[in-house]
C-alpha cells in the first residue's frame, strides 16, 4: 500500500519525453521525508506518478506547478496494458511563491491568538509537516521569501486561519530572546474552480 492517508508531497513535473503514461507525469516526495513509499511498495527518495487526479478521482481543474506542495494521497491504479502505476489523488495545492535560495524544512505556521505585554510574545506555532513537532514562535519572517506584496498579505491572512500557511525556511533567535520563522519559500493555496 503506498500510503495511509493523506500527506503534504512536494511535486516536480517530469520532463522526460517518452510515452505517456511511462512519461510526462510527476516526481512526488513526501516534505520533510527522507524517503517515500511508491505505488509499487518501494520507499525511494522520490516516486513517479502517472497522472494526479481530484478527490473524486475527475481531472485535476488545476495545473501543478514545479515545487508545489498538494495534500494528496499516493494510489496505485490500472494504466490498461501498462500496468499498475502511481496516481496522485490531490485534495488541495498550494503555488510556491517567493524567489530566495530555498533551505530548511516543511512547517505549516498558524497565529495561536496569544497577545503579550512585553516581548518576546509567542503568539505563533510551527508544526513540522507530515510530522508532530511544534515549535512555538515569537514572529516570522516573511520578507526573507522575496515574493511580491501581494503575495506576503495573502500568507499573512493563511496565518490568521486554522489551516495556517505552509512554508519552508528555518528558525532563528532574535534579540529579545524570542524565536523567529524565516520563511524563504511559503506555499498558497490554489482556489478549486466552482462548478
Amino acid at each position: 500500500r503506498p500510503s495511509s492517508g493523506p500527506a503534504i508531497y512536494i511535486v516536480k513535473v517530469d520532463p522526460r519525453l517518452c510515452p505517456s503514461p511511462l512519461c510526462g507525469g510527476y516526481w512526488v516526495a513526501l516534505a520533510n521525508a527522507a524517503r517515500t513509499r511508491c505505488a509499487d511498495g518501494t520507499r525511494n527518495v522520490r516516486c513517479y506518478v502517472a497522472r494526479a487526479v481530484s478527490k473524486d478521482r475527475g481531472p485535476l481543474e488545476v495545473s501543478l506547478a514545479d515545487s508545489a506542495l498538494v495534500r494528496a494521497e499516493l494510489k496505485a491504479s490500472e494504466f490498461g496494458d501498462f500496468g499498475k502505476l502511481g496516481e496522485l489523488v490531490v485534495a488541495a495545492v498550494h503555488a510556491p511563491a517567493g524567489s530566495a535560495a530555498v533551505t530548511g524544512g516543511y512547517y505549516r505556521i498558524t497565529d495561536i491568538g496569544i497577545r503579550c505585554v512585553r516581548a518576546p510574545c509567542f503568539s505563533y506555532r510551527s508544526t513540522q509537516v507530515n510530522g508532530r513537532t511544534r515549535i512555538p514562535l515569537s514572529g516570522v519572517d516573511l520578507a526573507a521569501a522575496q515574493a511580491s506584496q501581494r503575495e506576503v498579505a495573502r500568507a499573512e491572512g493563511a496565518i490568521q486561519t486554522k489551516n495556517g500557511l505552509l512554508a519552508r525556511g528555518r528558525f532563528a533567535t532574535s534579540p529579545d530572546g524570542g524565536r523567529v520563522f524565516r520563511a524563504l519559500r511559503f506555499y498558497l493555496r490554489v482556489p478549486q474552480p466552482r462548478a
